[in-house]
């Protein structure tokens, strides 16, 4: 995907760059969102890859299984793991900047977390969340490789396009229907099963329909490209909402917001032709640009890095605010809280965030290949000499991926067997009741008083304001929560929905000076996401974790749907809140920092 050549396929060149684009402005929440209105780029932009790396897999019968799995594992796995070190490296610089002396280290049992998050996400976090379609590639493509072996005799590409399609909805079906944190472990697998389709749909229109496609008169592919904007307009008459024709969160599998459980095969089909078409006619006279080419050739670099140069600008920025003069609207509290804070001085600064986002990535490439071009060239020298010098190499390199991957999954197995002895052992606490109150927690504890999260819904009740209090969470140090709501199952929290003020997330503990407690005068709540149903929200905070008491810690926020466009408290209308009228599951993740013991 990095590897610097001159493409000689135009077409595809210019989807794959379309593509990245897209991805790039869909983390700024849609700047340019060309022909957003009518495709969501979350409709279709990456089941599109896939199909862009089924039409370039040409794995039939005779291919070799070996060859083909290291090969992926040299052009994906270990870019990944390189992109992905560089990236928290940089993260951590980062942290140093804009926190300075407030910065904490990383918490006991961090690595373990970053593992267990490669294996079910697919990125270790945030600044490089965009990662996670690597890993999904790659399990995509060798469970198709091995399919492909094992059904040589027998492979039919319109019997199994039919197979993964009906694989894919299951998946959707899924995915709408179950508690998301019982799918953890399942996440690659249920991806995997996702995108088949769309792989295979590149093997047959490269095989059976792009010389069809092509001959089409240029009339006839821009009647096309209308049929299906009509056809995408007409759909939405028949959805909730109009976005309900994306689905944001592949990742996780919890942003599928259509009832329909075709919706997304549909969506992404429509948008993958439309695209498709487009790119057919301005093939001939973009595609000779160098510019565009080495975009399309980067695309890598572009997903690893570009949200970490969204954090480069914001050092710059918040640097210049604090040594030369103020930035008007740069919120320097916000971007020390989220690594998605966006410049707040207007719509228009958003631009600048792509531009970043896409030229960064590709200067730092440039950079890159400049200085390892020494060290490629020699290394391709000594290869060359002989074949014995290229076995030696190539069994090197193979025995250094094994000790690496064993050595990962030792390491997860070990600290996975390690947690759960440890969440055995804290497991006997009960839920709590709708009257939980922070002066009733923790009276049964033995040597450590934990703090307790938990979800407050603020709410109308007979001309007053009530509060309903979730089940809590634990809280014994810094990480990341997830509260549940489920309306079906708790008559209290439908009432507290449908009369919705606001909502906050309270941080408590109870002083008890016979025990050890959990500290949380300075804990801060943040980073908070909500999904609704598996449909992700737009969260507006008041940026600023209050203390009420001694003994708890509060953070309030609205949400509002993404068609709002609001970013920050200056520009929000509460009359505009999300409505959760009619939804069921709602979901609650935020971080918490500053724990300690006293």
């Amino acid at each position: 995907m990095s590897e610097q050549r001159t493409k000689t396929n135009k077409k595809f060149m210019l989807l794959s760059a379309i593509g990245i684009f897209m991805v790039v402005d869909s983390h700024t929440f849609t700047c340019f969102n060309i022909l957003g209105n009518f495709m969501p780029y979350n409709s279709f932009f990456m089941p599109m890859f896939v199909f862009i790396s089924g039409y370039f897999n040409k794995l039939d019968s005779s291919s070799k299984f070996w060859p083909y799995f290291i090969k992926k594992v040299r052009s994906l796995l270990v870019p990944f793991a390189g992109i992905s070190l560089a990236v928290f490296g940089m993260q951590q610089l980062i942290n140093q900047i804009k926190l300075g002396d407030e910065m904490t280290p990383l918490p006991s049992g961090y690595f373990a977390y970053v593992l267990d998050r490669i294996v079910t996400v697919g990125s270790f976090g945030a600044i490089a969340e965009a990662t996670w379609f690597v890993i999904a590639l790659f399990v995509t493509l060798m469970v198709y490789a091995i399919l492909k072996k094992l059904l040589h005799g027998m492979w039919n590409s319109y019997v199994m396009v039919a197979m993964f399609t009906a694989a894919h909805i299951f998946v959707v079906y899924l995915a709408k229907n179950t508690d998301p944190q019982s799918l953890t472990y399942l996440l690659v697998p249920l991806k995997c099963l996702f995108f088949l389709p769309f792989l295979e749909m590149g093997v047959i229109y490269r095989k059976h329909l792009e010389k069809k496609h092509e001959s089409l008169p240029a009339g006839s592919k821009i009647g096309l490209m209308a049929a299906l904007l009509v056809l995408n307009a007409v759909r939405t008459l028949y959805l909730p909402n109009s976005y309900d024709l994306a689905f944001d969160r592949i990742n996780d599998l919890s942003g599928f917001y259509s009832p329909y459980f075709v919706t997304p095969l549909i969506s992404s089909i429509v948008g993958i032709l439309f695209w498709l078409t487009f790119v057919d006619l301005i093939a001939k006279p973009v595609g000779e640009s160098r510019f565009v080419n080495f975009m399309s050739c980067n695309t890598f670099w572009i997903m690893g890095f570009h949200i970490l140069f969204f954090n480069i600008l914001n050092c710059v920025l918040m640097l210049i605010s604090r040594h030369i003069a103020a930035v008007p609207g740069f919120d320097i509290e916000s971007f020390k809280g989220s690594e998605w804070y966006f410049w707040e001085i207007g719509s228009n600064a958003k631009i600048l965030y792509v531009l970043v986002g896409v030229l960064g990535p590709l200067l730092f490439k440039w950079i890159f290949d400049r200085i390892s071009s020494p060290i490629r060239n020699k290394y391709n020298e000594i290869k060359k000499t002989s074949v014995k010098n290229e076995k030696i190499l190539s069994g090197i390199m193979y025995a250094l991926l094994a000790v690496i991957f064993t050595g990962l999954v030792i390491t997860f197995v070990a600290n996975k067997i390690e947690s759960d002895s440890g969440r055995d052992e804290t497991a006997n606490v009960e839920g709590a009741e709708e009257s939980f109150s922070y002066d009733e927690v923790g009276n049964e504890q033995d040597d450590v008083v934990p703090a307790y999260a938990i979800l407050d819904i603020v709410y109308e009740d007979g001309g007053s304001n009530a509060d309903y209090f979730s089940v809590f969470e634990e809280v014994y140090e810094d990480g990341t929560y997830t509260i549940t709501v489920n309306r079906s199952e708790d008559a209290g929290a439908a009432s507290a929905f449908d009369g919705l003020s606001y909502m906050g997330i309270k941080l408590i503990c109870e002083q008890n000076d016979d025990t050890e407690n959990v500290d949380i005068a300075n804990a801060e709540i943040t980073n908070i996401s909500v999904s609704c149903d598996g449909m992700q929200l737009v969260v507006i905070d008041n940026g600023e974790t209050i203390s009420i008491n001694e003994g708890a810690r509060y953070i309030s926020f609205d949400c509002y749907d993404k068609e709002s466009g609001f970013t920050s408290t200056e520009d929000v209308d509460e009359s505009k809140a999300f409505q959760f009228d009619g939804k069921n599951v709602i979901e609650v993740s935020f971080q918490i920092s500053g724990i300690s013991a006293q």
